[in-house]
């Protein structure tokens, strides 16, 4: 583990910034990219993967879904927030689908569904690590794919926000307990590419989480609906994976280091 604190970014520096008390992460973010665009490359590459997997999927013999229009058959407004950077992808393929396939389908299979996750984590290990002013490490790399495969899977297990939304008065109370969930794991990222471990990531987390969870709620509707709007746009997996989630990513160091900078 390293003791290398992230690098201090103080909005203060920034003259856009007129209020350093009101500063948010998003903000901080924005600030940070435009100053370094070099920021984006990463998340750009893998939008372009993932626009490539939608394609080879679509083109695929193993059932897969489209994500539909939202406004084809009326207003249908999601939440596209998967917990960690990432873009939108087109097409998904469920993972029952790969159940009693030949050996060389499962594997290909498998391929079109670990590949594009380790895209998106690898771009996100070295967007945060750039961030913080650090060197990448493959263990960072290998612990960010861990929580985004742990992510996803458990995104499939509860059927995905939308299932939540679409329970009505039901499901207020997963979503609530979701959304808390989805707070207190912001940081993790971040956290693993610093050099903790899962356990210490998700303890620590949660501990500088704590008294910014409307802050981090902001963040999540912001990039939630920003990525469900750009994802109905004509290539909307590149788009909202080279824009929205390099906006996560360093909102993610942001925190941390509004975190330390406080402390």
């Amino acid at each position: 583990m390293t003791d290398r604190p992230p690098r201090v970014f103080d909005p203060r520096d920034d003259p856009a910034s007129d209020d350093a008390d009101h500063w948010d992460p998003l903000t901080v973010a924005l600030v940070r990219i435009r100053r370094d665009p070099r920021l984006i490359v990463p998340f750009l590459l893998a939008g372009v993967f993932l626009t490539l997997v939608d394609y080879l999927r679509l083109e695929d013999p193993i059932p897969t879904v489209e994500r539909a229009v939202p406004w084809s058959n009326g207003v249908s407004i999601d939440l596209a927030y998967a917990g960690f950077p990432t873009g939108v992808p087109q097409t998904t393929t469920h993972l029952e689908s790969l159940v009693g396939l030949h050996p060389e389908y499962l594997a290909w299979g498998l391929a079109l569904y670990l590949f594009p996750l380790l895209a998106v984590a690898a771009a996100g290990a070295v967007t945060i690590a750039r961030a913080m002013d650090q060197p990448v490490r493959l263990e960072a790399v290998g612990a960010v794919f861990g929580f985004v495969l742990a992510a996803d899977l458990l995104h499939r297990l509860l059927g995905s926000i939308e299932l939540l939304q679409g329970m009505g008065l039901v499901g207020v109370p997963l979503l609530v307990g979701y959304l808390l969930v989805t707070v207190r794991l912001f940081a993790v990222p971040g956290l693993l590419v610093a050099g903790r471990s899962f356990v210490e990531a998700i303890r620590e987390s949660a501990r500088r989480t704590r008294g910014r969870g409307w802050t981090i709620v902001g963040v999540i509707f912001v990039v939630g609906l920003s990525s469900w709007f750009l994802a109905s746009v004509a290539a909307g997996t590149f788009v909202t994976t080279a824009l929205v989630a390099p906006l996560h990513a360093v909102a993610i160091v942001s925190l941390l280091e509004w975190d330390t900078a406080d402390g």
